[in-house]
């Protein structure tokens, strides 16, 4: 099939999306088929590149990220696992390694042990579940049932406890957020430097 017709396609279904309301599922397709079917089309989709903010990026499918932000600015990025993700606060005397350990965050001791699960069955697309935790989990400001799971999209207000993170999707063609290099974060109980200020979740142990 020839690029033009390529590009046309995907115009014609931004278009719809945008009139319906959906910037951010247009902005996620757009990065789907320049990451795919529609590699070459790149030129002919220029002024739709521009509009999302994308044109400098390369179309490659990033991985899931939790951020912390203080003051703004990010102080720390759990990268998830692509399949599944413990979230909680470790405990050695019971075993507990969590994924996203959130206890260095945790200054009110809210997060329980094994507080929530963040899993996804194609990589692509990530559920939230609580596990029945003693302070709650939030989405979007609202209480999430015990072992009620529910979709996550990019940009989702996540609080754990208290401990609030935001949700970055893999497949927004975004670059990965990092950290400013002048902070530094906990990690596994001691001072991390600069350069490992991005918690990698995906080779953390997780214990059930």
């Amino acid at each position: 099939m020839k690029k033009e017709l390529i590009a046309e396609i995907v115009e014609k279904t931004l278009i719809y999306l945008e009139r319906s309301g959906s910037d951010r599922l247009a902005q996620q397709y757009l990065h789907y088929a320049l990451s795919g079917f529609a590699s070459e089309c790149k030129d002919l989709l220029t002024p739709y590149l521009e509009r999302y903010g994308i044109q400098e990026q390369a179309f490659t499918t990033e991985t899931a990220q939790l951020l912390i932000y203080r003051e703004k600015e990010v102080i720390a990025c759990f990268v998830l696992d692509s399949h599944a993700n413990l979230v909680g606060r470790e405990d050695p005397e019971t075993r507990c390694y969590p994924n996203v350990d959130l206890g260095v965050f945790d200054t009110s001791a809210k997060i329980s042990r094994r507080h929530a699960q963040i899993y996804s069955l194609d990589g692509r697309n990530f559920w939230i579940e609580d596990l029945d935790s003693y302070n709650g989990t939030s989405l979007n400001n609202l209480r999430l049932a015990p072992r009620h799971a529910q979709p996550l999209h990019d940009g989702d207000e996540i609080v754990f406890g208290n401990t609030a993170v935001t949700f970055i999707s893999p497949i927004v063609g975004k670059t990965p957020i990092k950290p400013n290099n002048q902070n530094t974060i906990i990690k596994n109980g001691s001072k991390a430097k600069p350069s490992e200020s991005i918690i990698d979740a995906s080779n953390e142990e997780t214990v059930n």
